[in-house]
């Protein structure tokens, strides 16, 4: 068998390995994932030994990032337009790790919004060709509830994911909503109204929820009352960090039967970047992620 045959049986074995024990004793766990850097923002970030660790070590089965539209149009004046990100979305895909992807949103795009879908739609169409089956997930903006990334109210973000979720599920992604900064029902109730009161309601797998500021011990009544306000979706954790072992350890363990996904923020500080939340760079928050999911798997769904 060649190196690229075995090195993709081997990553069919470990998934096979991770999700039986996602549903060992007949519960179902959430998919556990980390977040990584944007695409082509660090490329000698995304090595062999980091994807490795992350899948072998960690036990994640995903990692979450995503892209910016204006570096592929600098990236395109120099003849090297998309470079970065094919190096990037191989690293991560040739061993088995699937991603989430943060879907860009207006202001990563200074050509404009009709600009974006487009260049969304070459995205999909690029990765679901070089990389069929990687993409799991695509969560439309990240924390768009704050006006400091680009939408000024829930209207403008909901008219935004009425325009973009389409063209992402044409390709078979399961669209999730961006992840809320915080526990805001109301801001979640609103969107819900919004998407569901169209006249051709968008595609939608569930709410995307980044419980900063919301304790261990809250988590699953935040989450049963954001579905709540969703309308029965589901909600997904696709952001949490913690700056101390024994809240990461907890909220890991609290959210393992309660949601479809939990991201873990992040396996590395980036230059520049405040390193409290990340694993690498804080052994015991390392330690904490494999306890706590050895931990989750064990124990069985509460009733």
């Amino acid at each position: 068998m060649k190196a690229p045959a075995r090195r993709a049986a081997a990553a069919a074995l470990v998934l096979a390995v991770l999700c039986a024990g996602r549903v060992a004793g007949g519960t179902r766990a959430a998919a556990l994932g980390i977040e990584v850097p944007t695409l082509g923002l660090l490329p000698d970030y995304m090595t062999d030994e980091a994807m490795l660790d992350i899948r072998d070590n960690l036990h994640a089965e995903y990692v979450r990032t995503g892209w910016i539209p204006d570096w592929i149009y600098r990236e395109q004046r120099h003849h090297r337009a998309w470079r970065q990100e094919d190096r990037t979305m191989h690293e991560i895909c040739k061993f088995g790790l699937r991603m989430m992807v943060i879907v860009p949103g207006p202001r990563n795009d200074a050509r404009g919004e009709d600009d974006l879908l487009t260049n969304v739609e070459a995205f999909f169409t690029r990765y679901q060709r070089r990389e069929p089956g990687c993409i799991r997930w695509a969560e439309i903006a990240n924390e768009a509830d704050l006006p400091a990334n680009g939408f000024q109210d829930v209207t403008q973000y909901a008219h935004y994911y009425a325009r973009v979720a389409p063209i992402v599920a044409s390709f078979g992604v399961p669209v999730i909503t961006t992840g809320i900064s915080g526990f805001d029902r109301p801001w979640t109730a609103a969107l819900a109204d919004l998407l569901g009161s169209m006249p051709s309601p968008p595609p939608l797998a569930g709410y995307g929820f980044h419980p900063y500021g919301t304790p261990a011990g809250s988590l699953k009544l935040a989450i049963d009352d954001l579905r709540y306000d969703g309308r029965g979706r589901d909600v997904y954790v696709t952001e949490i960090g913690r700056s101390k072992a024994s809240e990461l350890y907890d909220t890991i363990v609290a959210l393992a039967h309660v949601t479809p996904a939990i991201t873990i923020y992040t396996y590395r500080a980036a230059p520049r970047e405040n390193p409290q939340y990340s694993l690498t760079d804080n052994p015991e928050l390392y330690a904490a992620v494999q306890r706590a999911w050895a931990d989750a798997l064990a124990t069985p769904r509460a009733p």
